[in-house]
C-alpha cells in the first residue's frame, strides 16, 4: 500500500512539472533529461522537421526538446519581441505533440547580446522576458531556460542578479514549472578554469546564481574529444552542484560542408545520473541525418555504464536505413571526425582504410611486390565496394537523408573514381601510355574534387590523404621517368 502511495505521488510530480515519470526517478541508470538541443547556427529546422523528429525521439526514449535556434532571430537578435502570430501557432501545435510523447518542451531565449543589465533600463528587460516566457507559458510550455553563450562580454554579477530575478518572479511563482536551465557564456571546463585556475566570471556566477537553476555546458572544450568524468566532476566543484551537458555531436554549423555520420563517442562509461542531471545532443543543420548521432546519443543516455559506440551506431543505421544499411555504413564510415584549429571530436573517418594505405606505402617504399599486390587486391576490393555502395545510395536513398546528403555522396563518387586510377597504376599492370592515361583522368578528377570542397567535404584524412599522397608521389616519379627519357 505505501508503495502504491509512493508511486501516485511520483506521478503527480511529474505531471506537475510535465517531465516524464522516467525523468524523475534517480534510482534507474538513465539520465534524468536526456534528449536534442536545436542550438545550431544556420537555418532553423522547419515546423515539419520539428514535429518529425519529435516523434524519432519518443522512439529512441528521449524526453526533452530544447528550443533554441541561434538564428531564429525572435530567439536571439529581437528576443524582446512576440513571436509572429503563424509561429506563435507552430510553437502551440509543437507543444502539444510533444505533451502527447510525453516529451518535454524547454523554451529558451538568448538575450545576452543587448541585454540592459543597469537601471532603468534592466527593468524594462525584465518585463520584456517575462512577456516572453509568459506568452509560451499560455501555450502550455512548463520549461525554460536563458543562454548567455557566444556573447561578446563577461558580466556574470549582472546576469546572476538578471537570472535570480526571473526565477523569483516567473520561475517560482508557477508551481507548475520546472526548475529554469541556465547556459553560462563559459561554458566549458578550459573557459571557466584555464590552466586550473578559476576565472571571476565563473566563481562570481557560481557564487551567485540561486542553487535550484540548473547549468549546462559543453565538458572539457566546445567541441572536446569526449567526456571524462574527471571533467564533470571538476565542474560540479566549480558550481557546486550537478551539471549538465550540451554535447555538440553531431552539429556541424562550423563545418557545414561536412556531415557528422558518427555515433557519440569517447563518453566515460561510468557517468550516471548522479553526475549529471542532462545529456542534451546538438545536431545539424540537417534533422534527418543528425538522427544517426542522436540515436547513439539517446543509447548512451538511457544507460551509461552499457553504452557501445559501434553496436549502437551499427544498431541506429539498421533501423533507419534497413536494406541500405550496409551501404549506409559505407558512407557514414567516411564522414564522422570534425577537426579544425579547436573542434577535434568524432571518430576518424574509415581508419581501417587509412590503416591499409599506410600500410601500402610502406611496402611500395620497401618494393615487396608480392605483398604489395595482395594488398592492392584488397584495396581494389574494396573501393569496386565503396563505388557500388554509393550508386545504390543515389538511386534508392529516401528522398530527406538524399536531399542532405547528396553533395558529400557524389564527392565520395568523385574520390573513389579517382582512386580507381591510382590503384590501377599502383598494379604495375599497365603500359606506360596506360599509365599516362590513367593518370590525366586521376587528375582531371582530382580537379573536380576541389572544386566541390567548399560544399562537400568527406574523408580528408583517409580517402583524401591517399588521393594526395598518390599525386605528389606519382607525379614527381612521372617526372623523374620523364627527365630519365
Amino acid at each position: 500500500m505505501k508503495m502504491k502511495l509512493f508511486l501516485l505521488a511520483m506521478a503527480s510530480l511529474a505531471l506537475i512539472f510535465q517531465l516524464p515519470l522516467s525523468a524523475q526517478a534517480d534510482n534507474g541508470p538513465e539520465i534524468k533529461l536526456r534528449g536534442v538541443v536545436e542550438g545550431f547556427y544556420g537555418t532553423p529546422w522547419n515546423h515539419a522537421q520539428r514535429l518529425d523528429m519529435l516523434s524519432f525521439m519518443a522512439s529512441q526514449k528521449l524526453n526533452a526538446y530544447i528550443y533554441a535556434p541561434k538564428d531564429d532571430e525572435f530567439h536571439r537578435k529581437f528576443w524582446r519581441q512576440p513571436y509572429p502570430a503563424d509561429k506563435y501557432q507552430e510553437l502551440a501545435e509543437l507543444t502539444q505533440k510533444a505533451k502527447k510523447l510525453n516529451i518535454d518542451i524547454i523554451f529558451a531565449v538568448s538575450p545576452g547580446n543587448d541585454i540592459d543589465f543597469n537601471p532603468p533600463g534592466c527593468y524594462d528587460d525584465r518585463a520584456a522576458m517575462v512577456n516572453k516566457l509568459m506568452a509560451m507559458y499560455d501555450i502550455g510550455i512548463r520549461h525554460f531556460a536563458l543562454f548567455f553563450d557566444d556573447i561578446p562580454t563577461l558580466n556574470a554579477k549582472g546576469q546572476a542578479e538578471f537570472v535570480n530575478w526571473i526565477n523569483d518572479n516567473f520561475i517560482k511563482t508557477r508551481p507548475d514549472i520546472a526548475p529554469l536551465i541556465l547556459v553560462p557564456t563559459e561554458y566549458h571546463l578550459h573557459q571557466m578554469a584555464p590552466n586550473g585556475q578559476v576565472t571571476e566570471y565563473t566563481k562570481t556566477l557560481a557564487n551567485s546564481l540561486q542553487n535550484d537553476i540548473m547549468v549546462l555546458y559543453t565538458g572539457s572544450e566546445v567541441c572536446p574529444d569526449g567526456l571524462k568524468l574527471d571533467t564533470v566532476r571538476a565542474v560540479n566543484q566549480l558550481y557546486g552542484k550537478k551539471m549538465g551537458i550540451w554535447w555538440n555531436y553531431p552539429v556541424s554549423d562550423y563545418m557545414k560542408e561536412k556531415l557528422a555520420l558518427g555515433p557519440v563517442d569517447k563518453l566515460d562509461k561510468r557517468l550516471t545520473n548522479k553526475d549529471i542531471f542532462a545529456f542534451f545532443i546538438n545536431p545539424m543543420e540537417k534533422p534527418e541525418l543528425s538522427k544517426i548521432a542522436i540515436a547513439t546519443g539517446a543509447d548512451f543516455a538511457l544507460n551509461p555504464a552499457d553504452y557501445d559506440e559501434k553496436v549502437a551506431w551499427d544498431q541506429a543505421i539498421q533501423d533507419q536505413y534497413g536494406q541500405l544499411a550496409d551501404d549506409m555504413k559505407i558512407f557514414a564510415n567516411h564522414s564522422q571526425r570534425l577537426e579544425n584549429n579547436w573542434a577535434h571530436i568524432g571518430r576518424r573517418d574509415a581508419p581501417e582504410l587509412r590503416s591499409m594505405y599506410f600500410g601500402l606505402w610502406k611496402l611500395v617504399e620497401a618494393k615487396n611486390t608480392i605483398p604489395k599486390m595482395a594488398m592492392l587486391d584488397k584495396l581494389t576490393e574494396n573501393n569496386k565496394t565503396r563505388a557500388r555502395a554509393i550508386s545504390r545510395l543515389l538511386k534508392s536513398l529516401p528522398t530527406k537523408a538524399l536531399n542532405e546528403g547528396k553533395p558529400q555522396l557524389e564527392q565520395l563518387q568523385r574520390m573513389t573514381e579517382a582512386e580507381k586510377y591510382a590503384l590501377l597504376i599502383l598494379q604495375d599492370k599497365t603500359t606506360k601510355k596506360q599509365r599516362t592515361e590513367c593518370f590525366a583522368k586521376f587528375r582531371e578528377i582530382k580537379e573536380q574534387i576541389a572544386a566541390n570542397e567548399s560544399t562537400a567535404k568527406i574523408s580528408e584524412e583517409s580517402l583524401g590523404k591517399f588521393i594526395n599522397d598518390f599525386d605528389g608521389w606519382y607525379g614527381a616519379k612521372s617526372e623523374e621517368m620523364n627527365s630519365n627519357d
